[in-house]
């Protein structure tokens, strides 16, 4: 049997600005290599950390689950153990995080859970990749 006949076409992948409704729940962000970064502060009641903890730690596993989500860690201060900052990379642009990452369902339980355990309100810092590092 020759190499030819062997041969099946290949699916061909989606085209560059290919995208769903923004909601959508299954869309997906542009392929542009479009990067965000997101530095998220917390500062907590001393006595609330582990119920903070608790709170956030299955949607810290959702969001790490996320096929868009790069890399997601969480840090907290040695000097002030009760501030947490979270890291996280996205393959996305803000308008994509905001109308289809925030909107996903495990966020308004957690808010409900985590406020409480606030010293202070959240910061949220948005970082748009430049890509002229290595």
């Amino acid at each position: 049997m020759s190499l030819e006949a062997q041969s099946q076409p290949q699916p061909q992948p989606p085209s560059e600005t290919q995208t769903e409704a923004p909601g959508d729940p299954q869309a997906q962000p542009p392929k542009q290599n479009k990067q965000l970064t997101l530095f998220v502060d917390f500062h907590i009641q001393p006595d609330q950390i582990e119920a903070f903890k608790a709170a956030h730690r299955p949607v810290w596993a959702a969001c790490a689950a996320e096929p868009e989500c790069l890399l997601f860690d969480v840090f907290h201060d040695a000097q002030d153990p009760a501030h947490f900052r979270f890291v996280e990379v996205w393959a996305a642009d803000r308008a994509w995080f905001e109308a289809c990452q925030l909107t996903k369902p495990y966020y308004a339980a957690l808010w409900e859970r985590s406020r409480p355990t606030w010293r202070r309100e959240v910061v949220i810092e948005y970082f748009e990749r430049e890509g002229e590092g290595h």
